[in-house]
């Protein structure tokens, strides 16, 4: 009977974040302030909260470092969701971790997503689980040559070794092993991540060019956009 219960868990979805805080996103100190920064933050999170609020075929979670801001976290938002404290380590441990965590506790497939992609479409998350009926993995690349989400249909722990995290050879990097190792995976669309100054002022000419589904607008990042002063920026 518990083998069967475990079974019936539903695909996990992991919102790999960290805690909004003013030396976060210290990329774009050039452009914006310790707390606008954290603002963009806490925008870029609750704005995909919501997204993945309305999509009822995941278990949802909120992987969070460093974990002794849980509270922080915990306090600000609205999430109906479990939250998790990532492990220490770089990013590929972190996802490693939360990953096996969610598949030990009996779901399959697990999709991990970051966010710092706000125009992620919801529709993508649902993609993501149509390819992995087919595939061993499926990635969601960034224009940067890294990747905002990462599935898979079973626990892979090659697929987090030996990659040089942060650099633009993260996502051929992870497909040059899958395909040394024989595993299928599946491509999303490629989407813009927000890192950089310059990202700021090409998401606003995209929602402004209405090049932007409504389901995709990201309201508190485009609110929070109007709100500060850009000149400069040639949008």
């Amino acid at each position: 009977m518990a083998r069967e219960m475990v079974q019936m868990l539903k695909p996990a979805l992991a919102i790999m974040s960290r805690v909004p805080s003013k030396k976060g996103k210290s990329r774009m100190s050039a452009a914006l302030s310790p707390a606008q920064r954290e603002a963009l933050q806490w925008a870029f999170l609750e704005d995909l909260l919501e997204k993945v609020s309305l999509i009822k075929e995941f278990e949802c979670y909120l992987a969070v470092t460093p974990p002794g801001e849980l509270d922080k976290l915990a306090k600000k938002l609205e999430f109906g969701g479990q939250i998790l404290p990532q492990s220490s380590g770089d990013l590929g441990q972190r996802m490693h971790d939360i990953a096996l965590q969610l598949f030990l506790r009996g779901h399959a497939p697990v999709i991990l997503i970051g966010t710092d992609v706000p125009l992620l479409p919801p529709s993508y998350l649902l993609k993501a689980l149509h390819l992995l009926e087919q595939n061993d993995l499926v990635f969601g690349p960034a224009l940067d040559g890294g990747y905002y989400l990462i599935g898979m249909r079973k626990f892979t722990a090659r697929v987090f070794k030996g990659i040089s995290w942060g650099s633009e050879r993260v996502l051929g990097d992870t497909i040059k092993m899958c395909k040394e190792n024989k595993l299928s995976f599946g491509l999303l669309d490629s989407l813009m991540d927000i890192d950089r100054p310059g990202d700021l002022p090409a998401l606003m000419r995209q929602y402004e060019n209405k090049m932007i589904d409504t389901a995709s607008i990201p309201e508190r990042t485009i609110r929070f956009l109007k709100s500060i002063n850009i000149k400069g920026f040639n949008i």
